[in-house]
């Protein structure tokens, strides 16, 4: 009985041991959330959370498929429903292990892979991409004999890198504990929290530098760039698993200024060896049928922003729909996520609206903390339908009588929090973001009867100070700022700044 009674001991302690170890390990990890722009971490433990045998087509790649292939607009537009699994540099390497562990929970008929990476990149690393990438993909793959399989190939390739450090992170990480910020500590609460299901949303436009890009002529050249020998044969791999697979497996090159027509001639003759489908956006014929403009529908000379990647997704729809019999079907993943898509197109169509009541107009979500400051004289040229569109908002918009006066405005998770306009200073001292961020603003005068609009959060300030209204945009889901303007509404023209 003593001896029983030992072992239980031990068992309860090496239970809790372990447990404390898994939390310690999990808290130290880095983690990429949807509060920057690349949410690696967001993506891996998103695709987890898909019901199994739903996905009907996955995307795999680089960067320049994470910003190419929207899940949420396959769905919407053709009814096919789609996960992206890619990753920034993902080389071929880690999109092989990565569909590996996918087919453990999805049976796609299609798979869709950005051949971008199949070409030399970080000519100086083994894998053909930097160490902090690799890790960002794999760090939180579930361990199963795939994971091992993939850290074993890993550290084998590079022999930099330490198979111990994959199983204990803690040897990898240990130097971030003093580190430490809000993302480690609420990773259930963050982890799978986007409906875009794996895609990247970016929204500038490369403007001037893309105007001369023309699309290539495919019988320019015949000459083939060569591929990187690792790339090339876990390239092999992915293939050989989709035939075992009965997966159809689609190559892509997306618009990119760098994919010269050598790499695109490079991977077409692959696909014609293989008897794959080759899909290159950069190809004349594919890139006028999409109406795509570089300048406008990337947002650097390599990534599509979101209305470029409206066009590259909606083109593939039509061929995953037409030329391979993929049907459209219902599902509650993909229609619970479709405000979710609307709401991200909203976001991004912020940065290039200038009108006062379109931008106002925009800010009506309860994802949102709106924040307005006044600084020096605002109210002379406020138009009528802009005081509509914020009592729209819940705001009283009360101005009349009050030329001169201090405003303040904050709105956070559909509520009012503080609405005052005085020609005494005004301040607002509490939280948004469910009250765990901290907000700081005031409007009001100096000594010289000069205006001053601070908006702090977190500390930080971001009002731009500017004469006439100032509006500061922040996420309270993903704990980031949106955006900063003003408008200048004592002129007629309501013109915005940046």
């Amino acid at each position: 009985m003593k001896n029983k009674g030992f072992v239980l001991r031990v068992i309860g302690f090496l239970a809790v041991f372990a447990v404390c170890f898994h939390v310690y390990t999990r808290l130290i990890t880095p983690k990429f959330f949807t509060d920057i722009d690349w949410p690696t971490t967001t993506t891996y433990a998103g695709f987890y959370e898909l019901e199994k045998n739903t996905a009907d087509v996955l995307f795999l790649g680089s960067s320049h498929g994470v910003t190419s292939f929207l899940p949420q607009e396959l769905y919407n537009q053709y009814g096919i429903t789609s996960y992206n699994l890619g990753c920034e540099q993902q080389g071929m390497v880690t999109s092989y292990y990565w569909l590996k562990e996918a087919l453990r929970y999805q049976s796609p008929k299609a798979v869709v892979l950005e051949c971008y990476f199949c070409f030399p990149y970080m000519v100086d690393e083994p894998l053909n991409t930097e160490e902090s990438y690799t890790r960002k993909a794999f760090d939180f793959m579930k361990w199963s004999p795939v994971k091992a399989e993939a850290v074993k190939t890993i550290c084998a390739v590079d022999e930099k890198q330490d198979v111990w450090s994959y199983y204990f992170p803690n040897v990898r990480y240990h130097t971030r504990w003093e580190n430490l910020d809000r993302n480690d500590y609420i990773y259930r609460e963050m982890a799978g929290r986007s409906g875009l299901k794996g895609f990247a949303p970016l929204y500038f436009y490369l403007g001037e530098a893309g105007e001369g890009f023309v699309p290539h002529d495919t019988g320019e050249t015949d000459a083939c760039a060569e591929m990187a020998p690792l790339m090339l044969e876990y390239l092999d791999k992915i293939n050989e698993l989709c035939r075992e697979n009965d997966i159809t497996l689609i190559l892509t090159i997306t618009p990119a200024m760098a994919a010269d027509l050598t790499k695109c001639n490079a991977v077409q003759a692959y696909a014609d060896e293989k008897g794959l489908t080759f899909i290159s956006f950069n190809e004349q014929n594919v890139y006028q049928q999409m109406g795509y403009q570089i300048a406008v529908d990337n947002c650097d000379d390599g990534h599509p922003n979101i209305w470029g990647a409206v066009k590259v997704t909606d083109y593939m729809g039509a061929v995953l729909q037409e030329q391979f019999g993929i049907e459209g079907r219902t599902h509650r993943q993909w229609e619970d996520s479709r405000e979710d898509y609307a709401f991200i197109m909203d976001q991004c169509s912020l940065d290039h609206t200038g009108d006062i009541d379109a931008y106002l107009s925009a800010l009506d979500h309860d994802q949102y903390a709106v924040i307005l400051a006044s600084k020096d004289e605002f109210t002379g040229a406020l138009r009528e339908s802009t005081l509509e569109i914020l009592r729209g908002l819940g705001l009283s918009a009360d101005l009349a009588g009050q030329e001169g006066c201090n405003y303040l405005a904050v709105i956070s998770d559909g509520k009012v929090l503080l609405e005052e306009a005085s020609f005494e200073p005004v301040e607002y001292r509490g939280a948004i973001q469910g009250g765990y961020m901290p907000l700081y603003a005031f409007s009001t005068r100096d000594g010289e009867g000069n205006g001053l609009a601070s908006v702090q959060i977190g500390g930080e300030e971001f009002s731009k100070n500017q004469s006439g209204l100032n509006v500061i945009v922040y996420n309270n889901q993903t704990r980031k700022i949106v955006d900063s303007v003003w408008f200048c509404t004592y002129e007629p023209e309501n013109t915005m700044g940046r």
